[in-house]
């Protein structure tokens, strides 16, 4: 009697770990993955990836391979990412500022932002600060605004239709502050324009700018974020210059194509979130400037949604359009 119990509890025990371990029994993953980057090495969102992939790796057990498809303000490499298998091995690595806005500023895309990836999880919040010449005679946000209201206040970003054009538009929309805008083709001229005195602002990704602040070359009047960041902690955000609720930020996170099984983006999403959470990653995340921050899934497509319907707000204010 002893013997059959003992075989029934086994039997048992064996149905009950199948039944908990699904993705296990699938085999899922059994083989190396990727993270499409839609920009060129060396940038944030390339940076981020790098930082985040090993960690994956090690909590999946499986490689983690970066794939740099630049071009077209990040459009070829999301067109590119929305066409491959939704098997759960090939991911994108977006800021949800220009993924979405992408719908309002080209004619013409060949897949949807929103509706054709599927969400992972989030990875940082990196916000940007509004940074200006040392020359230019303004210590704080309201300083800063009244001097843009007496005229002659230019500022840099990316080109048209890039993040960090579409964050000082929303500022100019929420603030009322008047600024004219002058583009670049890229952040780093943008920057140097910046510090030879060309123009007198830019509303930057932290990453590319806090070198410069800690330096003195440059002068952090407040970050966009809802919260200060842990890099600038002396800096106030714009909510509190007197616009509560103001919070803008690079949203990073993970997506893969539409259509992936329940398990296999159940199974991304735990272990990019005890790779977001780990000690190492953390530390790095803050170097860059970022704020790690986890979503499920569905939180993750509720906050491509709102991105999306935000920034095409914005565009459809101003009236950009992608050079």
């Amino acid at each position: 009697m002893t013997t059959v119990l003992r075989m029934l509890r086994i039997a048992a025990l064996a149905l009950l770990a199948g039944l908990a371990l699904p993705a296990l029994s699938q085999g899922f993953p059994s083989k190396a993955l990727k993270i499409v980057v839609p920009y060129p090495p060396g940038g944030g969102t390339d940076v981020l990836a790098r930082v985040i992939a090993p960690k994956l790796s090690e909590v999946l057990g499986q490689p983690v391979v970066i794939d740099n498809r630049p071009g077209a303000g990040g459009t070829i490499g999301s067109a590119a990412a929305a066409k491959m298998a939704p098997d759960g091995y090939s991911l994108l690595i977006l800021n949800t500022l220009p993924h979405t806005s992408s719908a309002g500023l080209y004619a013409t895309l060949p897949y949807d932002p929103v509706k054709d990836f599927a969400g992972i999880g989030a990875i940082a919040t990196v916000p940007y600060v509004i940074t200006v010449n040392p020359k230019v005679p303004a210590k704080t946000f309201a300083e800063l605004s009244a001097l843009a209201k007496q005229g002659n206040l230019n500022y840099a970003s990316a080109g048209v239709g890039s993040a960090t054009h579409l964050a000082a538009e929303f500022i100019k929309a929420q603030t009322k502050m008047p600024m004219t805008h002058v583009p670049y083709k890229g952040g780093g001229p943008a920057i140097a324009d910046l510090l030879g005195g060309q123009v007198e602002l830019t509303v930057e990704n932290i990453a590319a700018v806090i070198g410069h602040i800690r330096s003195g070359k440059l002068r952090a009047i407040a970050v966009t974020t809802g919260s200060r960041s842990s890099v600038l902690p002396d800096i106030p955000t714009v909510a509190e210059s007197g616009y509560p609720g103001f919070d803008v930020g690079g949203q990073f996170g993970l997506v893969l194509p539409v259509g992936a099984a329940p398990d296999v983006v159940a199974t991304l999403s735990a272990a990019l979130a005890k790779a977001v959470r780990s000690d190492d990653v953390v530390q790095k995340l803050r170097e860059q400037g970022g704020e790690p921050r986890t979503m499920t899934p569905t939180e993750w497509d509720a906050l491509m949604r709102a991105e999306s319907s935000k920034w095409l707000g914005v565009i459809s204010a101003t009236g950009v359009k992608a050079e």
